[in-house]
């Protein structure tokens, strides 16, 4: 399933996500976008692209869809200086501009709750989370999400209730956790729980900017964090981060640091809002130099409330992202045996995340 999301008609400008495999979303679309005008889809990274195997992967694929698509101009953007570095040593176009300048100040709020947590952690069921790391962390919450099976065998390594052994965190506590199951938090429900928090806690070594980094801060929360490299440090400030050696007890100390931190929840709010408007302006100022490159001049941040969605994700099906191309006036070819292709692969999809 892509993320689209139209930006601009003239010139036509998308913006994308690189939600799981290496450049997905342009290995999905572009074999159905005919030659015709330009076509610029602004990328952004869900995922660091450091380690070398990740860049020589990207770095394959860019140069491999430029020269066999050219009228489909992708501009990739990096959450960090390290990628941008990365990405242009590897001659792809790119800019820098971390994704958490798209996140919707207007969603996450702080909400007049009572303080009911030490800390939380808001975090996919993953690995790569490190959600072990918090086991020393007392009156502490978990919202989490799964996305792939492995997750859950993962979550038996971290939850007795899941029926593993030696659970690594038996006294998390998980509000979406009943005897009827998992329950999904919307956006609400999850600004009441972090706003009840007294800090906000992501312990992963490697992933992307990491949206959870912002929405602590934007509903007031200091945050606790490891040494990581993906782009998270981006809206971080000293005044209400907290850096914590990747073991259980040094995260348990800096919970206690952070709470203690000599900052309303108000002006952590509002120092970051700053910090995404700025990021906005540079976000713009790219759109605008893609603009000028078509002989266009524009001034997307006058606009920008005609195109802005939150954080610039509009998950959709292939078939409705194909049908938003043919309604930009793009050519495309989506033939019946691509169409029955790829309800087969939602099938099996679903039976291997779901039917156990």
């Amino acid at each position: 399933m892509p993320t689209l999301c139209k930006v601009s008609q003239d010139p036509l400008i998308f913006h994308s996500y690189n939600f799981g495999h290496i450049y997905t979303p342009v290995k999905q679309l572009a074999p159905y976008i005919q030659k015709g005008k330009n076509i610029h889809i602004v990328l952004t990274l869900n995922m660091s692209i450091r380690p070398p195997q990740k860049i020589e992967n990207l770095a394959r694929a860019y140069h491999h869809y430029a020269k066999r698509y050219p009228w489909i101009i992708v501009t990739v953007l990096a959450n960090e200086p390290e990628e941008l570095e990365l990405l242009r040593t590897h001659d792809i176009r790119s800019e820098l501009c971390n994704q958490n300048c798209l996140i919707d100040e207007r969603c996450y709020t702080i909400r007049q709750v009572p303080k009911k947590y030490d800390a939380i952690s808001n975090s996919r069921m993953a690995s790569y989370k490190r959600l072990e790391l918090l086991s020393k962390v007392n009156n502490c919450a978990l919202l989490t999400y799964f996305l792939d099976p492995s997750d859950y065998d993962y979550e038996k390594r971290i939850l007795p209730h899941a029926g593993g052994n030696n659970a690594a965190c038996p006294n998390l506590i998980c509000p979406q956790i009943d005897s009827n199951g998992w329950h999904w938090f919307d956006t609400n429900k999850i600004c009441e729980e972090l706003s009840a928090s007294r800090c906000g806690i992501i312990a992963s070594k490697e992933e992307g900017a990491c949206f959870a980094a912002v929405e602590y801060l934007l509903c007031g929360l200091p945050v606790v964090t490891t040494p990581n490299i993906g782009g998270r440090d981006a809206m971080f400030d000293k005044d209400y981060v907290i850096w914590a050696d990747p073991d259980p007890d040094s995260i348990a100390e800096a919970v206690k640091k952070a709470i203690a931190l000599p900052i309303s929840s108000q002006e952590i709010r509002e120092r970051t809002i700053e910090k995404i408007r700025n990021g906005r302006k540079t976000y713009c100022n790219i759109l605008n130099a893609i603009a000028k490159d078509e002989g266009i001049e524009k001034d997307f941040m006058t606009e920008w409330d005609s195109f802005y969605v939150n954080k610039m994700i509009n998950n959709i099906s292939e078939e409705d992202a194909i049908t938003l191309l043919d309604n930009s006036g793009v050519k495309t070819h989506y033939s019946l045996l691509h169409r029955l292709h790829n309800a087969h692969k939602k099938l099996k999809y679903y039976i291997k995340r779901y039917i156990k």
